[in-house]
């Protein structure tokens, strides 16, 4: 997971809303530092002071996804880089998270599938 970018801005030095500094903090591309005009069509979840975001850049064609958490103190963001579309990230936003029991099943169907000897 590529941790991009970790944002805290003052309040005194932000005058718009919480929405408007979400996406300011989007504009550049942390892949190609291109420009980027995020709208809210971008934002596709919102609890109470959390942004899901999910934008492409157009200049390089890179998908980034990020949560944005607005606080008292400020904006603070972490996002990834990804190949994943909007609706692949709503699609799975609703799934439950994968558990232990899960994963070992996983790991041997893997390990017996493929005969892979690197996962002992």
């Amino acid at each position: 997971m590529l941790n991009y970018c970790s944002s805290l801005m003052s309040k005194k030095e932000s005058n718009s809303n919480p929405i408007q500094d979400s996406l300011r903090i989007m504009r550049q591309c942390p892949v190609c530092s291109g420009n980027n005009q995020p709208t809210e069509d971008n934002i596709l979840r919102q609890q109470d002071n959390v942004q899901l975001m999910h934008f492409t850049c157009p200049q390089c064609n890179h998908s980034v996804i990020a949560v944005i958490v607005t606080s008292q103190i400020g904006l603070s963001s972490v996002g990834m880089v990804t190949d994943m579309t909007a609706d692949d990230v709503l699609k799975l936003h609703h799934r439950d998270p994968i558990n232990e029991d899960e994963l070992l099943a996983w790991h041997k169907f893997l390990k017996v599938k493929h005969n892979i000897t690197l996962l002992k």
